[in-house]
């Protein structure tokens, strides 16, 4: 059988997402005690997903990690920019590195697959554009994250994105953020933005399970409490999938509720066809019910692409 689906790539600019710049000759040392992951291993080229915690274990800000040969570059939701880089800046103290928001790079992302109608990536079609394959690697204008299969976000100089996709920078579309935030939620990866922000710990978002935690770095700011939390088995709560058939989509925070008791709080929702997709933070035995917001739709559960049996 002769496959029709044709391969291509396509770009579409994401004005919510940002990227901070580190710096100096201890930038990695110095990332090392404020993220929840090992920064040590991104010399071999990978994008890591880490948290940046409170004191308490409460995650500030998710963001990806990218070492290039000059800097370190976290990319994070552009609300909370401002936020990550004051708090990270009480802590240099002697340390060498700098730390600025890079405001030169814009940040957009490149999808790969097929253009059938089928494919999840056919959602980015509209106010996206077909390209042709431009090497991204060894620039020292251009940083890429590896985001997810099929999904690249890169961080790059308005005159490079221009001369990678074409895209007008002045006109992004006005559905961009709405389809990759849909993407994130069918593929259970959480993020949180200002509402959110320090209302959670780690492993309540899901990140023990997606690789976004190293329990053998040693120390970080929140270390102790995400450390007890995972060795003790106190996870009661964990980040779910649920689909809303008719309506808009809730806010963040906004409560979910079984038998009149609220047992879920929404961490990130977008609109969708017939409805709306989210996830949220729910009481373990809660799991697998559904679920009814405050006006009375209800919130069915939906399954997230990977286990979470066993992590609890």
């Amino acid at each position: 059988m002769t496959d029709e689906t044709t391969q291509a790539l396509r770009a579409v600019l994401l004005p919510d997402l940002t990227v901070l710049r580190a710096t100096g000759p201890d930038a990695v040392t110095f990332l090392q005690g404020q993220f929840t992951h090992d920064t040590r291993l991104l010399a071999d080229g990978r994008t890591q997903l880490a948290a940046c915690n409170t004191s308490h274990g409460r995650v500030i800000a998710i963001v990806r990690l990218r070492q290039t040969d000059d800097a370190i570059y976290l990319l994070l939701p552009s609300e909370l920019a401002a936020k990550v880089l004051t708090h990270l800046r009480k802590f240099v103290l002697r340390a060498k590195v700098a730390l600025v928001h890079a405001h030169d790079l814009q940040v957009g992302a490149i999808m790969t697959g097929s253009t059938d109608s089928g494919s999840a990536l056919a959602k980015f079609e509209e106010g996206a554009m077909t390209m042709s394959p431009v090497p991204l690697s060894g620039s020292t204008e251009v940083v890429t994250f590896q985001y997810a299969p099929g999904r690249e976000i890169v961080a790059a100089p308005p005159a490079a994105w221009r001369a990678i996709s074409g895209l007008s920078l002045t006109r992004p579309s006005p559905r961009a953020a709405g389809e990759w935030l849909a993407a994130d939620i069918r593929a259970g990866l959480p993020q949180v933005f200002a509402t959110t922000s320090e209302q959670f710990v780690p492993q309540m978002l899901n990140l023990d399970v997606i690789d976004g935690i190293s329990f053998t770095k040693g120390c970080y700011s929140g270390q102790e409490i995400v450390a007890r939390t995972q060795n003790l088995g106190r996870i009661k709560r964990r980040t779910l999938r649920y689909r809303l058939a008719a309506g808009p989509a809730p806010t963040p925070m906004q409560g979910l509720y079984l038998d009149g008791n609220k047992v879920s709080e929404v961490l990130m929702s977008t609109d969708v066809a017939l409805g709306a997709e989210l996830l949220a933070v729910t009481n373990l035995d809660a799991g697998g019910r559904e679920l009814q917001l405050e006006d009375g739709r209800k919130a069915v559960p939906t399954e997230l692409p990977y286990p979470l049996a066993g992590r609890n």
